[in-house]
C-alpha cells in the first residue's frame, strides 16, 4: 500500500504543479478597473489557487485506483479487507478545518473593501433608474444632473443607487460594480477607478441595466467617462452653472435620496344610469 500511496502522491504532485502553473499565466476574464474589482480579481485567482490541489487530489486517486485495483476476468471473491486509518483521517480533518478558516477569513476582508469607502470622504453621486435610461446627479455641484456617468480618477466614490419606476440594476462591467436600483429604497455601491476611460463603440465602459424591466431593457445604456480631477471639477461646474441658467435645476425635482414613483389610481367608474 505504501508503493500505490507513493505513487498517487506523484501523479497528484505533477497535476498540481501543470494546473497551478496554468492558472498563473492565463488570464482570468474579471475586470479590473476599480480598486474593488481588483479585490474581487485577486479573490477569484486565491480560490482557484485553493482549490486546485483538491481537485487534483481526487482525480489522482481516480485515474490512479480504478484501472490499478479493478476486477479481473479471474478475480471472483472480495478483496482484502480495509481499515479506517486514524492518522489521515486527522490529517484530512485538519487540512479542511485550516482551508476553510483560511477562505472565510480572506472573504471576509475582501467583502469589507469592496462594500466599503476606500478611505477619506466619498464623492456622493445618485444614479436614478428608470424606463429605460440612467441618469445621474451630483448633490455637491448643487444636484446637477446629467444623462452621462463622468467619474474622478482615483477618488473614493459612493454611488446612491434608485429607480422611480420598476425594478432596475445598475451595472459596470469594467469596474465589477452591480446594484439594485429599487423604487423607494436607496442601495449604496463603492467603487474608486484605477486608471482613465470612456465608452467606446465594442461596448467597452458603458452602464447597463442588468434587470429585466420592460420592453426596452436591452437598450437601456448610458456612457461613461473617468477622467482627471481638475477635468471632472472643470465639468460638474460648468454642467451646474449651465443648468443653473437655462432654468433646468429649478425644475428638477428637489434632492432626495429616494424618489417614489407617482401613484397610479384606477379610472373613475362611468355613469350607467343614462
Amino acid at each position: 500500500m505504501r508503493r500505490h500511496g507513493l505513487r498517487i502522491l506523484a501523479i497528484w504532485l505533477v497535476l498540481t504543479i501543470i494546473l497551478e502553473f496554468l492558472v498563473a499565466k492565463l488570464p482570468v476574464p474579471s475586470p479590473t478597473g476599480s480598486d474593488e474589482g481588483l479585490g474581487e480579481h485577486q479573490t477569484v485567482y486565491m480560490l482557484f489557487y485553493v482549490a486546485i490541489p483538491f481537485f487534483t487530489f481526487i482525480w489522482a486517486m481516480l485515474l490512479y485506483i480504478l484501472p490499478t485495483f479493478r476486477a479481473r476476468d479471474a478475480d471472483s471473491g472480495d478483496g482484502p479487507p480495509v481499515t479506517d486509518s486514524t492518522p489521515l483521517l486527522l490529517l484530512w480533518a485538519g487540512i479542511s478545518f485550516v482551508t476553510v478558516i483560511f477562505l472565510a477569513g480572506w472573504g471576509t476582508f475582501t467583502l469589507h473593501e469592496i462594500t466599503q469607502p476606500d478611505g477619506g470622504k466619498p464623492l456622493h453621486i445618485q444614479v436614478i433608474g428608470q424606463q429605460w435610461y440612467w441618469t445621474y446627479r451630483y448633490p455637491t455641484y448643487g444636484g446637477a444632473e446629467s444623462s452621462v456617468l463622468v467619474l474622478p480618477v482615483h477618488r473614493s466614490i459612493e454611488l446612491d443607487v434608485t429607480s422611480i419606476d420598476v425594478v432596475h440594476s445598475l451595472w459596470i462591467y469594467s469596474l465589477d460594480i452591480k446594484e439594485d436600483a429599487v423604487p423607494g429604497v436607496v442601495n449604496h455601491a463603492f467603487l474608486n477607478a484605477t486608471h482613465t476611460a470612456r465608452s467606446n463603440q465594442y461596448g467597452q465602459n458603458w452602464v447597463a441595466c442588468n434587470e429585466l424591466c420592460g420592453l426596452y431593457h436591452g437598450y437601456m445604456r448610458s456612457r461613461m467617462r473617468i477622467v482627471s480631477h481638475a477635468a471632472f471639477k472643470r465639468w460638474a461646474t460648468a454642467l451646474y452653472h449651465r443648468e443653473k441658467a437655462n432654468g433646468l435645476l429649478k425644475n428638477l425635482p428637489k434632492y432626495h435620496g429616494e424618489y417614489f414613483p407617482p401613484p397610479v389610481y384606477p379610472p373613475a367608474p362611468q355613469d350607467q344610469s343614462t
